[in-house]
């Protein structure tokens, strides 16, 4: 399959050429600024699929909006318009207002209406990876900036953008090159979802979150899509310099004990590495809830309930992974039984505080455990 891309260079254009090279059976044909309408011309009966992103928002003079968005999309539809090769053309929510970008690329879709195996889509704001800073896009500037310790500029935090991130849009993108309907089509024009409408000052607040995170161990709330998405692009801003930073390790007689990463939403995670022989534990929790991952090594782990003096053991290993969930109301311990180093992952449903612990020491009675 031969696919042509106009605007490859762009934004949106490097992310779709990146997905699509993953696909063995595309082949990528790319036209740019640099490059003339007959390279169009000569590989036209050969192109299977266009994608027309090419367009201009920063020109010299106003007559460039036209000559660049409403001029090319016509004629690459008289060229197509016997060859019902189908055409994705990227338009802009702008297309609505009555500026001269905006009447540019309402011209284009008219035209592109005209061919039955046109998809026109109107981009809301585009975030994600690869956008290009302090041009047309205050995420990326924002990112950019706050990344860089540059200053950022916020007339107004109640603003409200409503946003698409870029990998839903090469997503559907790719779902309608193999003839897929879009998800969202009004009036013959077609719209990404999903859509977030953000306030500018919620976003200032969210990268400033993601910066400070960058030299600490608390990582952002992405079990939110948004969040989750915005947390990708800021950290792509990132100079890649900084993408290490040191934990504290605490070391005794028995071994080492790490955090790894702290959580605003979802508990906390750590690394325990036990010399053989070594017991951990020996005591419960009210709330507190663990679970212990043995990744390498050997290891018995016991349970005494508080009340009752009911016990249990599971021994696991690194040959059989098992996830052990530790419960309330019952004392526990961790002995490494093997004959190496024991290495223990664990999460925790909140984070350490010093001050209200929640672990009261008590042993693990294992005289009658039931075997598990």
């Amino acid at each position: 399959m031969k696919v042509l891309i106009t605007g490859s260079s762009g934004f949106i254009g490097k992310n779709l050429i990146s997905h699509l090279k993953e696909m063995e059976e595309v082949e990528i044909i790319t036209y740019d600024k640099e490059d003339t309408f007959d390279k169009i011309e000569r590989a036209i009966d050969q192109i299977d699929f266009i994608f027309h992103l090419a367009g201009v928002n920063r020109p010299i003079n106003t007559q460039e909006f036209y000559q660049g968005n409403t001029d090319l999309t016509k004629r690459i539809i008289e060229l197509i318009k016997d060859k019902n090769i189908p055409i994705i053309l990227t338009s802009s929510i702008q297309a609505q207002l009555e500026n001269d970008y905006g009447k540019s690329k309402k011209m284009a879709e008219d035209i592109a209406k005209t061919y039955p195996y046109s998809y026109i889509y109107r981009l809301h704001n585009v975030f994600g990876k690869w956008c290009k800073p302090n041009y047309n896009s205050v995420i990326a500037t924002f990112c950019n900036n706050i990344a860089n310790d540059l200053e950022i500029t916020v007339n107004d935090p109640n603003t409200q953008l409503e946003l698409v991130y870029i990998d839903d849009i090469i997503k559907e993108f790719l779902c309608v090159m193999k003839s897929e309907r879009p998800k969202e089509i009004k009036e013959n024009i077609c719209y990404i979802q999903p859509r977030y409408k953000v306030t500018l000052g919620r976003i200032v607040e969210l990268l400033q979150e993601f910066k400070e995170s960058m030299n600490s161990i608390y990582v952002p709330s992405t079990g939110d899509e948004f969040v989750k998405k915005l947390y990708s692009t800021y950290i792509s801003y990132v100079p890649v310099e900084k993408m290490a930073i040191s934990t504290v390790k605490n070391v005794d007689e028995r071994g080492s004990f790490t955090e790894l990463a702290r959580t605003f939403s979802a508990g906390q995670f750590s690394i325990s590495f036990s010399k053989p022989g070594v017991v951990r534990g020996n005591h419960y929790h009210h709330t507190k809830l663990e679970r212990f991952i043995v990744i390498k090594g050997k290891a018995r782990i016991g349970f005494t309930n508080v009340i009752t003096e009911e016990s249990y053991s599971f021994e696991v290993s690194d040959e059989n992974v098992q996830i052990v969930t530790i419960p309330v109301g019952y004392t526990h311990n961790i002995e490494n039984i093997g004959e190496e180093e024991m290495i223990l992952a664990i999460w925790c449903n909140e984070l350490f505080d010093k001050e209200n612990p929640d672990t009261y020491f008590k042993k693990v009675n294992l005289k009658s455990p039931k075997e598990n």
